[in-house]
């Protein structure tokens, strides 16, 4: 755990630092005020199709940055806090931030489109959860870890792992269509990725082209 923190506080950029600490203080602060009949912090930010509707668009990405539970807050940060520190330096900080928005914007779309009638509230990190262990693959997948109660196993087996664990606790607490509206999460940072490897591969066929151009010229 002190590696983890010591990844996560010298190498790690401000952007993904930012949103990890607000993550951290968001469920704190929804909680102090519910207690206490100061504020509703969910009725703010959380997701609720109708409004969206109504021309609330921002609830579409701010519902996924506070946990929805002390247990779902507790094993988020958890997470989170794990995930940033392993591949939060493979990106800028804005890009980091853009990848997560994407993959929480995802989320809430089938929500708002197939559940406009919902009544409550909707907010978690678990879109996101589910794009940063996609990221956490595709970036170290052939990589090995010590899983403490699994033993020694690969980073693919260990994401696809905490996603079948995430995956059973969204379908028994929040019920089938939202686990399926969660995964919506992972499947836009699985295409994120992809397109941005392409994009990359491009820059760098056409890098190499102008450098060969350039050396036939000399």
């Amino acid at each position: 755990m002190k590696k983890i923190f010591n990844n996560l506080f010298s190498s790690v950029p401000a952007g993904p630092q930012i949103l990890l600490l607000i993550f951290a203080l968001g469920f704190p602060v929804a909680f102090i005020g519910h207690s206490t009949n100061a504020f509703s912090l969910f009725s703010w930010i959380g997701l609720s199709p109708a409004l969206v509707l109504k021309g609330q668009l921002w609830r579409m990405l701010s519902y996924g940055l506070v946990a929805g539970g002390p247990v779902d807050w507790a094993v988020s940060l958890f997470w989170l806090v794990t995930l940033v520190s392993v591949i939060g330096r493979n990106w800028s900080g804005l890009e980091f931030w853009l990848y997560c928005l994407i993959a929480i914007f995802a989320g809430a779309l089938p929500i708002v489109l197939f559940k406009s009638a919902m009544s409550f509230y909707v907010v978690g990190g678990a879109a996101m959860i589910f794009a940063l262990l996609v990221a956490w693959d595709w970036f170290y997948q052939r990589e090995r870890l010590i899983l403490l109660g699994v033993g020694e196993i690969s980073v693919r087996q260990a994401a696809m792992l905490v996603g079948i664990i995430n995956s059973i606790i969204l379908f028994f607490c929040n019920g089938w269509f939202m686990m399926l509206a969660m995964w919506c999460g992972g499947a836009a940072g699985a295409l994120y990725l992809i397109i941005r490897s392409k994009l990359l591969m491009g820059k760098s066929a056409q890098q190499i082209r102008s450098e060969r151009v350039a050396r036939l010229e000399l």
